[in-house]
């Protein structure tokens, strides 16, 4: 950023700040709050068949693109099913998580306002130096996430 001004950027495809989930499936950060003024942060994934995530809420809106495979979505309550080229909305505090299907799948996870995307950066940094255990995990998802991951 540049005084008041935010720079523009480009990420060409495979680029972007190397990030993780708890389950240590990569990630890589392709807007960050830093880079965006706190607007939005930006993660695509590649996720192995069957990975999934608990339940949990934050206090952000989450969004997520299906770039290719199959993904159901719990949301509120309910079952959604989603094919590449769908769109997720998840509003903050809404109980919500994921599972991947048989053939895996491709995502981009947007937040609005961004910053949760520093989560995944901090537990990739974490897990490369071998300080990723359930304790550390669960400090950090504290920070960030109104619900604990397990």
């Amino acid at each position: 950023m540049t005084g008041d001004f935010l720079e523009p950027y480009l990420l060409a495809a495979g680029e972007g700040e190397p990030a993780a989930t708890p389950q240590r499936t990569g990630m890589a950060i392709k807007a960050s709050s830093e880079l965006t003024g706190g607007a939005i942060g930006m993660l695509e994934s590649a996720d192995p068949p069957g990975f999934s995530t608990v339940l949990h809420t934050h206090e952000v809106a989450e969004l997520w693109y299906i770039l290719d495979g199959h993904y159901d979505y719990h949301v509120a309550g309910r079952w959604l099913s989603a094919e590449a080229g769908a769109v997720v909305f998840v509003p903050p505090r809404c109980p919500h998580g994921l599972r991947v299907g048989p053939s895996g799948g491709r995502k981009l996870t947007i937040f609005v306002p961004g910053g949760t995307e520093g989560l995944f950066r901090e537990i990739h940094r974490r897990a490369e130096v071998g300080e990723l255990t359930d304790e550390t995990m669960r400090a950090l998802a504290r920070c960030s996430w109104t619900a604990p991951w397990s």
